[in-house]
């Protein structure tokens, strides 16, 4: 595993460059857990979207993930790992020579075919699969939306096969949480719609909820960008928010959409994904503050962002209006 591994970090480190390239397709991987069995079993296929076309196939994959071990149990094998299956509808048919552990919450997959034959991947769709096993299935099942399944920060890479030159690279890649519930239905990645107009002004501590004042600690500020304070904007678009004291980790969760904050480093990742391009968040008396650029692409296009020199607007229904 740890030879494997080397190889995949090394391959994703001497990549990091040209892979801007491809920054516009946005390759990722997501899960599409299925509806419960009469067993309390859910299988979770994992699959890919925005495959890179200017390669020679998917061949290998790599991603961590975090699940809740108070409202579910992994399926594993008889050593104890996370048990990675396969069916005649998967693309990858040798899920034998995936490298899987576990450790606490956190799950490591490691999935590379140095044949380069009979599993390479040519199209997006379901790669292999794995089962989540409910402790409480009533409450699953009357669930609409949980979210039991995180992607680890900067974890995914895919490992493309270049023919031409006898080798293989790898690129990172986002990862997208999708939910778990009793009538699951297939991903569709829309957003869901946020009503609210968001507003904050430049040294004032408060959001403005649809013209609506609303009192905070932490008063925005203008830097290069406007920097906007993360709890007073995710409790008011209704993000799920936490913050880990060890880590020094900030984590926000909408449907479709997670960020970290790595406060240590000050890196920022969106979908799991380490995003250089934007610039870094900063705290200011014990608050995150992030820059409007990181809101927008969160958000991508479904957010408008009017900026009025000492206030900025946040509208989140620039789609329907378009």
């Amino acid at each position: 595993m740890k030879i494997k591994l080397s190889i995949v970090v090394i391959f994703a480190l001497l990549l990091r460059v040209s892979v801007t390239i491809l920054a516009e397709e946005s390759p990722c991987i997501f899960f599409a857990p299925q509806s419960m069995n009469e067993d309390n079993e859910i299988l979770v296929p994992v699959y890919t979207k925005n495959l890179p076309q200017d390669n020679d196939g998917l061949c290998g994959i790599e991603f961590k993930f975090a699940y809740d071990t108070e409202h579910f149990m992994l399926k594993t094998n008889k050593n104890n790992g996370l048990l990675l299956e396969t069916s005649t509808a998967m693309l990858v048919q040798d899920t034998d020579i995936a490298e899987v552990s576990v450790s606490e919450d956190i799950v490591s997959v490691n999935y590379i075919d140095f044949s380069a034959e009979d599993n390479v991947v040519l199209r997006d769709g379901p790669l292999f699969y794995f089962t989540l096993i409910s402790k409480n299935p009533d409450a699953l099942w009357n669930s609409d939306d949980y979210y039991p399944l995180r992607f680890i920060p900067d974890s995914i890479n895919l490992i493309l096969l270049d023919k031409e030159n006898y080798s293989l690279k790898g690129i990172p890649a986002e990862g997208i949480d999708t939910y778990v519930g009793g009538y699951n239905t297939f991903p569709t990645f829309e957003i869901p719609k946020i009503e609210d107009k968001i507003e904050f002004k430049n040294g004032i501590s408060a959001v403005y909820i649809n013209g609506g004042e609303k009192a905070t600690d932490a008063p925005p500020y203008i830097k290069d960008e406007f920097m906007i304070p993360l709890r007073p904007l995710a409790e008011a678009v209704g993000m799920e928010i936490s913050w880990d004291s060890k880590t020094k980790m900030v984590s926000v969760f909408y449907p479709y959409i997670s960020a970290y904050f790595d406060m240590s480093k000050e890196d920022t990742y969106i979908n799991a994904k380490l995003r250089t391009d934007l610039p870094k968040p900063e705290i200011i008396n014990g608050r995150t503050f992030v820059p409007v650029s990181t809101i927008r692409a969160m958000f991508a296009d479904v957010l408008n962002i009017e900026n009025n020199g000492d206030s900025i607007s946040l509208d989140f229904n620039k789609k329907e209006e378009e």
